[in-house]
């Protein structure tokens, strides 16, 4: 009874143990999980916002170049010299056109009077904010509104520019539409239900992904986003629940330095908690197991969390295998899909280029027709030992892509780099001196090699470089073999 007892004692301790790391690795997960996706948020956010610095700092130089040009004696309404008025007017219009989404120009005397434009001149906007704002602020040169509805019943928002001069001379004015801020969202993936928006300081909303035209130029009513826009901080990270569709998510809130934007990112919870929340499942259902098999015996235990233990190799065994070929030992198709995919994705947030190489045994069903397919199976293996060679880093992967074709990964691999190893394997195989008289052309085993690398972009860009590598090995085989031809994906 004492030796039970103990026995029950032991295994009491042994399951709070287990139950207290497992609390403690799924709060410590957790928290991981949150710091990862405040990372993205801040850096999507930050990447948003210098895209529109960027976007907008081409526009004024537009603006820049008119009011350089245009005389200020020429803002006049109505117009002294009809020919001149029209000239002016076609100059700035062709400016204005060199800017993708720019709905408008124009060109304001110092009363704001509009006294250019390809629309309708003579409207007084001193009401307007574009205008009324530089001229109000002598120290204020350029000047971007909030978003307003124009004459004609189009969102968009005004950059404005004075013209040079002592006092309020008058400005030139660009009017982009909402379509401008939509395309920057394009470029950027989300995960399933997370939100990209971009609001103005009034929290009229400019664009948004998922998109959703009845909501802007409308009002969100959001206390916490309102609450940042008036604290003047430059970033800011909290939770909330979206008050447009009720999904609690971590947001990333930024001010775009300079200009009245807000980019708001979130990431709903389900989305950034997904892995986690199975880990959690997993965990009970581990804890379970555990539990159940410690409560009738501590031996009983020990012996199937040994025979745990074995079975763990044989599935870690069993994986391996599944992603290596049996002939060569190197990775297999399966393995270089799921490397490549991995490493675009990591590629695509280091901003670190990829290459890939491409090399095919020429004229190897020759070979295999000569000399048999056992010597064509010792052919491949040597190929295989001298392409793995020649990756020195850890991180580079060697694969038989099929039959006789071997595929080499090269993450942080420059295209100068790539270039060097593929003509060292090139080299190297013809140096291995494998008779092949079954050719015409060829007296000895070589090899053909493509080589591409991909320079940071989307992710779906990893089946481009798969594509050019394989592009360029057929052109190295249709130029005579036995080279290596490469180019880039950017």
């Amino acid at each position: 009874m004492i030796k039970r007892k103990k026995s029950l004692t032991y295994c009491l301790l042994f399951c709070l143990l287990i139950g207290g790391m497992a609390l403690y690795e799924l709060q410590y997960s957790l928290s991981r999980e949150e710091e990862k996706a405040s990372e993205r948020v801040a850096s999507t956010s930050l990447l948003i916002g210098e895209w529109i610095k960027g976007s907008f700092a081409a526009s004024d130089y537009i603006l820049r170049d008119i009011v350089l040009t245009v005389p200020v004696s020429e803002l006049q309404f109505p117009a002294a010299n009809s020919e001149e008025h029209e000239r002016i007017t076609k100059y700035i219009d062709d400016k204005r056109k060199t800017l993708p989404h720019s709905s408008g120009v124009g060109l304001n005397d110092e009363n704001c009077i509009m006294t250019h434009t390809p629309a309708i001149v003579g409207f007084d906007a001193s009401n307007r904010e574009w205008c009324s704002v530089p001229m109000n602020n002598p120290g204020l040169q350029t000047y971007v509104s909030n978003m307003f509805t124009s004459n004609v019943g189009e969102l968009m928002v005004i950059q404005t520019r004075k013209f040079p001069g002592d006092g309020f001379a008058g400005l030139a004015g660009i009017g982009v539409n909402l379509d401008f801020f939509s395309t920057w969202l394009e470029k950027v993936s989300i995960n399933t239900h997370g939100v990209i928006a971009i609001s103005d300081q009034n929290l009229q909303m400019l664009a948004r992904k998922p998109a959703n035209p009845e909501l802007l130029g409308k009002k969100v009513n959001d206390p916490l986003v309102k609450e940042f826009i008036a604290s003047g901080e430059p970033y800011k990270t909290f939770r909330d629940v979206s008050p447009l569709d009720n999904e609690s998510r971590l947001y990333g809130v930024r001010q775009v330095e300079g200009l009245p934007f807000v980019v708001i990112v979130g990431e709903a919870d389900r989305d950034w908690q997904a892995a986690w929340r199975h880990r959690v499942w997993l965990s009970v259902g581990a804890l379970i197991i555990l539990w159940s098999l410690a409560y009738y015996t501590l031996h009983t235990y020990w012996e199937r969390l040994k025979n745990l233990a074995e079975l763990n190799k044989v599935r870690d065994k069993l994986e391996n295998l599944s992603l290596t070929d049996a002939l060569t030992g190197l990775a297999n198709r399966r393995c270089f899909d799921s490397v490549l995919k991995a490493e675009c994705h990591r590629m695509r947030r280091t901003k670190a280029p990829i290459s890939v190489i491409m090399i095919d045994v020429d004229f190897f069903k020759d070979f295999n027709d000569t000399y048999g397919h056992l010597a064509g199976d010792e052919c491949l293996k040597q190929v295989a030992d001298v392409i793995q060679s020649k990756l020195k880093r850890p991180q580079d992967l060697a694969t038989r892509y099929g039959g006789e074709e071997f595929c080499c990964i090269l993450p942080e691999t420059d295209h100068a780099g790539a270039t060097t190893i593929a003509m060292s394997i090139k080299d190297e195989v013809a140096a291995l001196g494998i008779p092949h008289t079954g050719s015409a052309i060829e007296t000895y085993v070589t090899a053909s090699l493509g080589v591409a690398t991909l320079i940071f972009d989307d992710p779906a860009n990893c089946e481009a470089i798969v594509k050019l590598a394989d592009e360029r090995l057929y052109q190295a085989k249709k130029n005579g073999r036995n080279q290596v031809v490469s180019g880039t994906a950017s």
